[in-house]
């Protein structure tokens, strides 16, 4: 059987990109307003307007235009599959970690990966604006 010497290294203060700050009245805090400002910064506009909730009844409406499948690859900013992935896999840890509530939406945008649609799109981005 092998030992495994153990060090202490003092309070922990940073974990898998989470901020940890120890409150002694209301113990420990997890923060990820690096992650979030990152993925704002990659995804996101400059400028949008915050919005109160993560969905609404925009995203349950059906029409041609919502209906288009994105492209595999397209340009920087331009809406594709793989950017989509990557965006709905960062708001997935974020929900998961310090977000709960937006679980519900990340869900709904989450459930065509494979094929994402521009309403999934749509839906993704207004997450990103709660």
């Amino acid at each position: 059987m092998t030992c495994l010497s153990i060090k202490h290294l003092g309070v922990v203060n940073k974990l898998l990109v989470l901020q940890i700050k120890m409150d002694e009245s209301k113990g420990y805090l997890l923060d990820q307003q690096v992650t979030i400002e990152l993925l704002l910064k990659e995804f996101g506009p400059d400028s949008a307007n915050g919005v109160r909730t993560p969905t609404s009844d925009e995203c349950n409406l059906e029409d041609e235009d919502v209906q288009k499948i994105l492209p595999e690859k397209s340009a920087k900013n331009d809406p594709s599959v793989n950017s989509f992935q990557s965006m709905v896999g960062s708001l997935l840890w974020i929900a998961r970690c310090t977000r709960p509530d937006i679980c519900f939406a990340v869900h709904k945008a989450t459930r065509q990966t494979h094929k994402p649609t521009t309403k999934d799109w749509k839906t993704a981005k207004r997450i990103m604006r709660c």
